[in-house]
């Protein structure tokens, strides 16, 4: 057996516990403004690709939205920041168009996804609260990977008035509305 450093050992056991998540560029600005990035990097593997975190980056500080990130700790709680390939997405499209109206940051997580064969994996899960984006992991046979921010929150042992600060389209109650009503429209198609 090879001589590991413990500390390599340690790091690596912990990682695999964790479930690894996936968060597109509106989830993670809601843990922001939610005070729970930190609460969730320290329970799950999370992990995003550039063009979230390049979205995340560039909003509008004038905006009455704005949600101030701080890239140092944006990117410190990270697992893994992948990057996207333009055959990642022309793949992931040609195999299924309908994901090609997605926002830029959802496609490329997509894609990113798509490309690794990774979904659906019980310890693996994508969290977003865009629509179109909840319509295409069905489409993709993942539907079953997403988690809402709330159930990510409250797994990470957040205060209840963090969770209560929630925008409503962060909720497991809302994912799961939405969750059936594509899947009830898949039913009667």
């Amino acid at each position: 057996m090879p001589n590991i450093p413990y500390q390599f050992l340690l790091i690596y056991k912990v990682t695999m516990l964790k479930s690894r998540v996936f968060l597109d560029t509106n989830v993670i600005l809601e843990s922001f403004r939610t005070r729970g990035w930190t609460a969730i990097c320290n329970k799950y593997s999370i992990e995003t690709v550039e063009k979230c975190i390049e979205e995340v980056l560039t909003g509008n500080p004038n905006s009455q939205n704005h949600t101030p990130v701080q890239q140092k700790i944006l990117t410190g709680g990270l697992t893994a920041l992948h990057k996207v390939s333009k055959r990642n997405i022309a793949n992931l499209v040609l195999s299924h168009p309908e994901c090609q109206g997605l926002d830029d940051g959802e496609l490329h997580l997509f894609a990113w996804a798509y490309a690794q064969n990774i979904l659906p994996n019980q310890h693996i899960f994508i969290s977003t609260a865009d629509k179109a984006a909840i319509r295409a992991t069905s489409m993709l046979g993942w539907i079953n990977s997403l988690i809402s921010l709330e159930e990510l929150l409250q797994q990470s042992g957040v205060t209840s008035s963090q969770i209560g600060n929630l925008r409503a389209h962060y909720r497991t109650s809302w994912l799961s509305n939405i969750k059936s009503d594509i899947l009830l429209d898949e039913i009667m198609c």
